[in-house]
């Protein structure tokens, strides 16, 4: 005998009135039937015995059954309607729904003869109340009925207050609150109020726990937790802490953060695996700016604000706190990795601040440098200050003492890597403690040069500059006039020192939003037009 695996699915009720308001009670079952190694047993005509039980069980009494003889469609699903089939025994059309629980057996022929196999029996839960429901009509001694009447059924569909539902279930209260409870362990229901409030009250041992509603007033949906008002859904954006969400997800909270993320193990990349704990992404084609992630810090009160905050570790390979990456598609003003603007009112004002070294690859442009270090003679209130030493060339410079022999020679020694990294020499000597004549005697060979006196034995100060002439200066020499790009002509870096607006400054050719204007201290949020609950 074939072995059969059957998935069983009811798929639903067919219910509806004839004109002699006679009910056709059937129960629309589908199933699929496999083989033992889970193959569908396709193209097959089988036999199923269905049988309705009445409870309890175990132990029930069989008081209806009927035999299908079905066709299986090439993916094994088979489908018929229980009260339809060939009756064996009992009539389907007079079971007692009322009696108690039912439940169905269900016996299947792979071969479609009568050498039935055991699939199991099931409790049927809601098939039976609509069947009972189905014999109310409109009147009579029905359960459906009610003193006053106020319970209606209508062609499969009830009404409860309402005489021509349009649903399977309508519920309609013309005074009040309408409600449809759910009875367990811990009682929840549904309930629409006067003002339009329609949702689902939630209850853990008799008492309110959370309430989910829609808000006809404020077009939202809003949820409470404990009597707080807790979450947000206004035109397709989420909010927490607040009734007008500004963007999809917008937690607002008071001293705690808004937002967390745990490891969110997001799977982005065709070539790695990457795991953000928080993960942001902008593409908006019709927005003057995309921000991926926007962060705001501020407070009146807190000794710290950080917009962002990003802290790095315990990598194998190397530990960022803050990557960035620009990617400026061509004909884009600029791209910028990492963009820093001080907009600030404080004593020190920075754009950029760094505890550490700072390594850079590229080329370091500047309006102007220094070193800044505690004042060695007043380190306690005063700070030392020198300027860079500026240079069109990518210059080197080397300097230092010599002291010429008996005859008024003196050879320099410089670097081993001098000749490699340099070109175009520039000399200096200074002669010290005496009025004496110095020359370069020989120039600069074999990474040392030599220096002749007219007098025997003087001491000499030497300084010779290079231009650099490594492969990375050779490809980025520095151009010491360069034209300003389309996008920037008629624009300053510095529009102040020569009579010009704010609005003549470069930066406001950077796409880059400067300042989010802050809304005013945190305030819990309450629908304005009632709590619903």
């Amino acid at each position: 005998m074939k072995t059969i695996k059957i998935l069983l699915l009811i798929a639903g009720i067919s219910l509806g009135l004839a004109a002699t308001a006679q009910v056709p009670q059937m129960i629309d079952y589908q199933g699929m039937a496999r083989d033992a190694s889970g193959t569908p047993i396709a193209n097959t005509m089988i036999s199923a015995r269905m049988s309705v039980i009445e409870g309890p069980m175990p132990g029930g009494t069989m008081v209806y059954s009927e035999k299908h003889t079905p066709m299986t469609n090439s993916y094994g699903l088979f489908h018929f309607m229980i009260g339809d089939g060939n009756p064996l025994s009992g009539d389907f059309s007079t079971i007692n729904w009322a009696m108690g629980d039912f439940y169905i057996q269900t016996e299947i022929d792979p071969a479609g003869g009568n050498a039935f196999i055991d699939m199991g029996t099931s409790k049927m839960a809601t098939v039976p109340f609509a069947f009972y429901a189905a014999s109310a009509g409109g009147g009579g001694s029905s359960p459906w009925m009610s003193n006053p009447p106020d319970i209606y059924y209508d062609a499969g569909w009830v009404g409860i207050g309402h005489d021509s539902p349009i649903d399977y279930l309508h519920i309609q209260n013309m005074t009040g609150e309408a409600h449809a409870r759910l009875t367990s362990t811990g009682m929840s229901y549904f309930k629409a109020d006067s003002d339009g409030n329609t949702g689902l009250n939630m209850l853990e041992g008799g008492a309110d726990v959370a309430w989910l509603y829609w808000n006809p007033f404020s077009q939202a949906v809003f949820m409470y937790e404990s009597g707080d008002q807790t979450m947000t859904w206004k035109n397709n954006m989420v909010g927490t802490g607040t009734t007008e969400p500004l963007v999809q997800l917008h937690a607002v909270e008071e001293n705690s953060p808004g937002a967390y993320g745990d490891d969110l193990n997001v799977y982005y990349s065709n070539t790695q695996n990457l795991s953000p704990a928080v993960f942001g992404w902008a593409e908006n084609n019709t927005s003057d700016i995309n921000y991926g992630v926007l962060g705001h810090a501020y407070s009146t009160t807190s000794d710290y604000n950080e917009g962002v905050f990003g802290e790095g570790g315990g990598g194998t390979i190397n530990n960022y706190g803050i990557y960035g990456v620009g990617y400026g598609d061509a004909g884009s003003s600029y791209s910028i990795a990492v963009y820093g603007d001080d907009m600030g009112a404080a004593t020190d004002n920075y754009a950029g601040y760094f505890i550490g070294d700072v390594h850079i690859t590229g080329t370091l442009s500047k309006s102007g440098g220094s070193f800044k270090i505690d004042h060695p003679q007043d380190p306690a209130n005063k700070y030392l200050v020198h300027s860079f030493v500026e240079s069109p060339d990518m210059m080197n410079i080397y300097n230092g003492n010599v002291v010429t022999d008996a005859s008024g020679m003196a050879r320099v020694e410089l670097p081993d890597y001098f000749d490699a990294l340099n070109i175009d020499f520039r000399y200096q000597l200074t002669v010290i403690g005496e009025f004496a004549q110095a020359i370069v005697k020989e120039e600069i060979s074999g990474n040392h040069f030599s220096i002749q006196t007219d007098k025997p034995n003087v001491k000499v100060s030497w300084q010779v500059t290079g231009v650099r002439n490594d492969a990375w200066a050779k490809a980025n020499r520095i151009m010491p006039e360069v034209d300003k790009s389309a996008h920037e002509k008629g624009l300053y870096m510095h529009p102040e020192l020569f009579g010009k607006s704010s609005n003549k400054s470069l930066k406001t050719s950077i796409p880059h939003s400067e300042r989010q204007d802050y809304k005013g201290p945190f305030t819990r949020e309450k629908d304005e037009r009632m709590d619903p609950r």
